[in-house]
Parts: C-alpha cells; structure tokens; sequence
C-alpha cells in the first residue's frame, strides 16, 4: 500500500507508521490521523476493499512461504538503525517499557508497525521464519529461503555467534583458563568469568561464550540433528567426534582425500550447490613418510594414524586452530613426521624394520602424551609398511637363504642321528628271540641255585636239630648221673664220706707235689695193674726208617691178620 497524499515521512523514515482508517477504506480518516504518504506499513489481508484508487495505490505481492526443510531469513528495511558494532538487529521487544510503551509481540514479523513499536531495527534479524505460510509487508522485509542447517551423526557444530558487540576485556582482567559471558564489556571480572579446563595458547582461546546473545565461540557444541539456524547470525563449524583416520600412503594406495566439510554448507541459498553425502567422511591423506637411517638407507613408511576429538572438547579445537584441517596440517602432521624421521635416525636401517612393533607402540605413546595438550585423543597408530632398499633387502635375502639352509643342513644332521637310532631299535628287535631265550636260562639256573640253597638250608636245620636233640640227651644222662651221684652221695655213711673227703685231700695234695699230669699217670697204672688192663699188642710189626708208604700199609694188614688169628685160637681153646 502507498499513499498519494497525507504528512511527510519523518527524516530516516522509509514507510509511514499505520494510523486508523478503516484498512485504507476512509481517506479522510487517513488523512486526519496523521496518515504519511509514500509506502505504508500497514498490509492489506486478502478480501474485498472500497478504497480510492486516487489517494491510494494498491501494489499486490504474494505471500511469504517457507517450504519444509527451509527457514525464512528477514531483513528489515525499516526501524531503528543497528547500534555500532552490531551485524544482527537484537530482538525487538514482546512488553512495553518507558522507552516503548506500545511494544508488542510482531506475530513473527507479520505486524510491521508492532515491530517498529517494539524498537525495532533495519537490517537482518536474528529470529527465523519456520515453514509455513506468512502475510509480511515486502516493502518492510526483505525475506531469504536457507535450507535447514544439519549436523549429521559422529559430528557436533561449533557455533560462532554473530550476534552483539564485540567481546572486550578489561586491561588487567585474568585471561588464563578462562571463558567470558555477560555484556559487551566486562564490568565485574569476578563475577562474569567461568572456567572451562582448558590450557589457553592464545587470549583469543580463552573468550568462549556461554551467552549465545554474545559474539564469539559458543562453549557447548550442538549434537546430532536438524536445527533452525539463521546463518546471517551463527556461523557453524562441524568437528568429527567419531574416529578421524590420517594416512601417510604411497600414491598406489587410492583412497579418498580428505572432503569433509569445515563448516555447514548445506545452509545455503537454493541457487547455491548443496553439498554431497560423501562430504560427511573425515579422511585425511599424506604422502609416504620419507625418513633415513642412522646408516644411510632411505625408507619410505606408511602409517594410519586413528584421532578422536570429544564434544567437550571440540569449541577449544576450533577457537585454537580454526577447523580439524588445520589441526591435522599444523599439529599432527608435523608431530608424526618428526618422530618417524628421529627414531628412524638413531637406529640403522634393518634394526628399523625389525622393531616395528616397538616403534609403534612409542610412537602411539608419544603421540598420546603431546595431543593431550590440544585436547585430543591418540587412539592408535598403524605401520602398514616399510619400503626399504633393494641393496639392503638383497644383503638381508641372501643372509635369510643361508640361515635357511644351515637350518636345513641341522634338519637334516637330525633326521639321520633318528635313522641311526631306529636302525638300533631294528637291530634288537631282531636279536629280541635270542635274549628272551638267555634271559629265560638265566632264570632257569637261578632257580636251579635257589633249590639248591634251599636244600642246603634244610640239611642245615636237619643236622642242628639233630645236634640240639643230642645235646639234649648227653644233658639228660648227664643230669641223671649227676642225680644219681647226689643219690649215692646223700645214702652213704659219715665214715664213708670222711674216707671218699680224705682220698680227695690226699689225691689233691698229690697233685700240688707232683702235678695233676704225674697223679693222673699214678692213678692209671694202678688201674691197669688193679684190674689186668692190656696196654701194649699181642703183635707188632714195624717199619724200618725209610719205608714208604706201602710197606706201613703192609705192616698193618699183617698185624691185623695175625691178630684175627690168635683170636680165632683163643676161642677154639
């Protein structure tokens, strides 16, 4: 709607302010009320109007709509000019204040003369048209369609508001560690800073926001999803929270390169590209590692490299390096690089290649140990392969044949040193029959001596037995005589005791003369001569000295012939 006639806009002013008139119907009232002319603020809705054409002209324009999977971006072509320093109008006012007593919900930008009621400014504004259908005056708003900005899984968005003034610190304020919220200007340090664990490299790391009508880094990442975004007052930057893979290949080695998008490019206008799916992979490719070792050898090593950024971390990320490209290139790149070429200088060539696994394991270590300054995670690291020089791989070929065949050679010293011991096993076994059969006669005459031991121990016990019985009897005879004796003894008179008592004494007293050998020659010859005992034979014959044998044998057979002789006589007398 624009009016022909009616007071002159007020300097600064590009539309005149609504004023009662029946929707434009009652020029007269229009006109009393303090109409302006020129554009109107005002909209007429869809129906049926008896307005004069002569003091009005009636422009048509179609309605605002916002299809799904977009948002409507407003530029205000009229209000209060933005304040200095500011790219997005704040919000205008929903209540009245002294300063605005008329102010009042917009109704999302569909009441312009609530808007400029509520103080509001000329340029983009910071709420967002959702899809829908909207009555909006286009002389007043200026009105872009933005897809829906989305942050897609394993990924959160960093936001950079451009909403407010410029973030100032005080001269003197503590900048170390710390994250800034509250007005532009920071009145009470004391009161408007907020830790966030977080080792601060530059000042500008440390203005993390947590007021989102602040300009600056928001702390809290967005998660997962779609969201409403005015792209004019946020700026978002996606940073992988998931595994971030970094290769150091050889060109033969097709993979992707890295294509993931630094900040979210599918907010953009619809004549703009949108970006692929593929642009969601986190990959990053260098070339090979070229390194060279402590005896001159080149070596060209390849190496997956697996980082992770957590949510909490990834504003630090972002306020430090700007995006996880630069990241890689200024920080991971460089440490990985330097490692490999300083291990790789301190060990010759093949001692490199053989401790791969401790080079792996150290390298990880080192790498964990550094990144954690930078908040990221080192998950692990890979060799994939070595290159190394033919010259040197050949020396290690040959060496390698040789060991394999000395190995061989012992295999085989092995084997026969087997083959003479089965040989041995052969050889007894055929012997086997003939051991058996003198083992079994070494048993047969064992057991033969064992009878023979056992019948020897029988005759033993026979002849002890027998011996122990004789014994025995000789003790009984004797103990019987000895009885007898007693007998005798006790039966026999005093004066024959006092005789047998003298002839002792006197037969004792004989031998301490003479001797008991002397007294017992006495007592034999009065034997002999008391009872007639022959002591000397009837016959004799004798040898003369120096005869053998034969003529003493003689001697006795003819002494026992002539002896059988005069007993024959004697018993025929």
């Amino acid at each position: 709607m624009e009016s022909v006639d009616g007071q002159s806009l007020p300097k600064g002013r590009l539309l005149g302010d609504e004023v009662e008139c029946n929707h434009y119907q009652d020029a007269k009232m229009f006109l009393d009320n303090g109409g302006m002319k020129g554009p109107q603020v005002a909209i007429l809705r869809p129906g049926t109007y008896r307005i004069n054409t002569k003091a009005f002209k009636v422009l048509k324009a179609k309605t605002v709509e916002v299809p799904p999977e977009k948002i409507g971006v407003l530029i205000a072509n009229d209000g209060l000019p933005l304040p200095s320093g500011y790219i997005v109008a704040p919000r205008p006012l929903t209540v009245p204040d002294k300063d605005h007593p008329y102010a009042k919900d917009c109704q999302h930008f569909q009441d312009g003369q609530a808007f400029l009621n509520s103080g509001g400014y000329r340029g983009p504004q910071l709420d967002t048209l959702q899809p829908g259908r909207y009555y909006i005056n286009p002389l007043l708003f200026k009105v872009d369609l933005y897809h829906v900005a989305e942050v897609p899984p394993g990924y959160v968005a960093i936001l950079r508001s451009n909403v407010g003034q410029m973030l100032e610190v005080k001269e003197g304020s503590p900048i170390p560690n710390v994250g800034a919220v509250g007005p532009a200007q920071i009145e009470d340090p004391e009161k408007q800073i907020v830790v966030i664990s977080q080792p601060v490299h530059e000042e500008a790391e440390s203005l993390l926001i947590l007021d989102k009508n602040m300009r600056g880094i928001w702390k809290e990442p967005m998660a997962p999803g779609k969201y409403n975004l005015n792209p004019l007052a946020f700026t978002a930057y996606l940073v992988p929270t998931s595994a971030v893979t970094i290769d150091w290949a050889s060109e033969l080695d097709r993979r992707a390169q890295h294509i993931a998008p630094d900040t979210v490019k599918s907010i953009v206008k619809p004549e703009l590209r949108e970006v692929p799916d593929e642009d969601a992979t986190e990959f990053f490719k260098f070339n090979q590692l070229r390194v060279t070792s402590m005896d001159g050898f080149q070596l060209e090593v390849d190496v997956r490299m697996i980082i992770r950024i957590r949510p909490p971390n990834a504003a630090f990320v972002i306020a430090r390096f700007g995006s996880v490209k630069n990241l890689i290139e200024q920080i991971v790149h460089p440490l990985i690089d330097s490692s490999f070429r300083n291990k790789a200088g301190e060990e010759k060539a093949i001692n490199f290649i053989m401790s791969r696994t401790e080079l792996q394991r150290s390298a990880l270590e080192k790498a964990q140990k550094q990144f954690e300054a930078y908040h990221v995670e080192a998950q692990n690291l890979l060799i994939a392969y070595i290159k190394v020089d033919q010259a040197l791989l050949d020396t290690q070929t040959k060496r390698e044949i040789a060991l394999q065949q000395q190995a061989q050679y012992e295999q085989e010293a092995k084997a026969q040193e087997k083959r003479i011991e089965v040989q041995a096993k052969v050889a007894n076994a055929d012997k086997q029959p003939e051991v058996v059969a003198a083992m079994l006669s070494i048993e047969i005459e064992r057991n033969k001596a064992e009878a023979k031991r056992k019948e020897a121990e029988g005759e033993r016990d026979m002849n002890k037995i027998t011996a122990d019985g004789e014994k025995y009897r000789v003790q009984a005879l004797a103990e019987a005589k000895a009885y007898e004796l007693k007998t005798v003894a006790e039966g026999m008179s005093y004066e024959q005791r006092e005789v047998g008592k003298g002839v002792a004494d006197a037969y004792r007293a004989q031998a301490e003369v003479i001797g008991p050998e002397a007294t017992a020659i006495i007592k034999l010859m009065n034997e002999v001569g008391v009872n007639s005992v022959k002591i000397t034979p009837d016959i004799l014959i004798g040898a003369a000295n120096g005869d053998n044998g034969a003529t003493a044998l003689l001697s006795t057979w003819l002494a026992q012939a002539v002896a059988k002789g005069m007993d024959k006589g004697r018993q025929e007398q």
